[in-house]
């Protein structure tokens, strides 16, 4: 049985371990949402920095523009001088800096769950009403069409609420457009 819905949210972190974006459509292309976590903050030697070891990244908001996105740091202090790290960068991550696939999918009922743990950097929210919301473990498989981009969900996240998908059909997204989540089998 299909379970449809709208889609709610749109989250676009275009800086690994910042604050997101959230716009009211997003083009989705193979690898996932356009410019979602292709950059992140890189110590002198070109290291990923990561918020579970350099939390004051959770404080900073990405600012798009044309050269790739920069960081708004508060009271305007270098970036390096802020984080305490030496040499710190916002550069380009070759491939990406998603940890396990293209697209985070949650939904709204899955985000309010006891124990979602952090759902909040997920890339796609929908609302799926009704009591015929299956659990994000048995999503596993299935075919996802949001408006006119098809994934298909590979995983369920170790550490908080939804699931993980890949691109099967890229296009553009928008707040409000139609969610459906396919019956099991071929979609």
């Amino acid at each position: 049985m299909s379970v449809t819905g709208t889609l709610r949210e749109i989250g676009l972190f275009p800086v690994k371990s910042t604050r997101g974006l959230f716009p009211p459509s997003a083009p989705v292309g193979p690898d996932g949402l356009d410019g979602d976590r292709a950059f992140a903050v890189l110590d002198a030697a070109g290291d990923v920095l990561a918020a579970k070891r350099h939390p004051a990244l959770a404080r900073l908001t990405p600012v798009p523009s044309p050269a790739g996105p920069r960081l708004a740091v508060p009271g305007d202090v270098p970036l390096e001088d802020f984080l305490g790290v030496p040499g710190a960068v916002v550069g380009p991550v070759p491939g990406g800096a998603r940890q396990v696939a293209a697209v985070h999918v949650v939904t709204v009922r899955q985000r309010a769950a006891a124990g979602a743990g952090d759902t909040s950097r997920a890339n796609l929210v929908l609302d799926l009403p009704g009591p015929d919301e299956p659990p994000a473990g048995d999503w596993v498989g299935r075919g996802l069409r949001v408006g006119a981009v098809h994934l298909e969900v590979v995983a369920v996240p170790r550490h908080c609420g939804g699931a993980f998908a890949r691109v099967r059909t890229p296009g553009t997204v928008r707040v409000g457009d139609v969610a459906e989540l396919l019956p099991a089998g071929p979609g």
